[in-house]
């Protein structure tokens, strides 16, 4: 097949990726490392899928940013931020230091900007993180993302299509928690090189392309993180020592915290639990996003 002009000429970025480095989530009385993707391993993930532009952008940190920006080789890795502001999050793009989080949402844009950063509304309408929802029409943004991948409801993507103000950027990410996820969602840009994206997202001149995360890939990341919790634990409980990122974490917990995650860990992995906290999961969130939207559109 014949590659036009036109497609020489544009570049993809995936501006939302998480790696190691993005800490513990929580759910119900649940807590679990959000990623266990080591930055070195995502720049190759994303060169094998043929992306120009890699964003980390790891929750209220820079420092897997900085570790993949060393290991960027072909591609452009731009370092990030996913902000935990007060008023729900927002991405940080073109960064060079960290943003702390907790501060309202005028500030940390304004504390972007300061450093000639791209200001992001991340998954602005998601019923599953902390968002904007429509205070972005009353911020000064740069851009808006507009398709994530791993939003797999019926209505989060279509609300931040059908209720963001004119004048932003629209962009298309992988909010990517493991390897195979990287690449799922994208940003459509002019040029290949960062430089060139960075002038698309304020040009409004981008678009977005991909498509949604598969539910096996999901379960999947849930059991990866149930994999290296196992081991983790075990080599804690076992005496040894690691400066690694999440072995620091776990570590410092108690021995009966140890053992309960360890239990659970292994009973997630043993029964089919993924699958069944996949479907049903995908129930709630269907069932939380369209009450958004009801709630949006009136």
């Amino acid at each position: 097949m014949e590659i036009t002009t036109q497609e020489k000429h544009q570049g993809r970025a995936d501006v939302h990726v998480h790696t190691r480095y993005s800490g513990f989530g929580t759910y119900s009385f649940l807590s679990f490392p959000e990623s266990v993707t080591d930055p070195a391993r995502a720049v190759e993930a994303a060169c094998r899928k043929k992306l120009d532009v890699l964003c980390i952008t790891d929750h209220n940190t820079i420092q897997g940013a900085v570790i993949a920006k060393k290991c960027a080789g072909d591609i452009d890795v731009v370092i990030g931020e996913e902000i935990s502001s007060a008023d729900g999050e927002i991405l940080a793009l073109f960064i060079q230091e960290k943003i702390k989080p907790g501060l309202g949402a005028p500030e940390t844009i304004d504390l972007i900007h300061d450093q000639r950063g791209i200001a992001v509304a991340v998954h602005p309408f998601s019923p599953q993180c902390p968002s904007l929802g429509k205070k972005i029409c009353n911020l000064k943004l740069d851009g808006v993302e507009v398709f994530n991948a791993c939003h797999r409801d019926a209505y989060s993507n279509l609300m931040a299509q059908t209720f963001s103000p004119s004048g932003m950027a629209w962009l298309g990410s992988s909010d990517a928690h493991s390897i195979d996820m990287i690449g799922n969602g994208y940003t459509i840009f002019e040029g290949k090189t960062s430089e060139e994206f960075y002038k698309s997202i304020l040009k409004r001149k981008t678009s977005f392309g991909g498509n949604k995360t598969s539910l096996s890939e999901c379960m999947s990341w849930s059991r990866e993180i149930a994999m290296e919790c196992i081991k983790i634990i075990y080599n804690s409980l076992r005496g040894e020592k690691s400066q690694d990122i999440l072995f620091s974490e776990i570590d410092k917990t108690t021995k009966k915290t140890k053992a309960i995650g360890l239990i659970g860990a292994a009973l997630y992995i043993g029964l089919p639990l993924s699958y069944f906290c996949g479907v049903s999961g995908e129930i709630i969130l269907n069932v939380k996003s369209r009450r958004k939207w009801i709630e949006n559109a009136d």
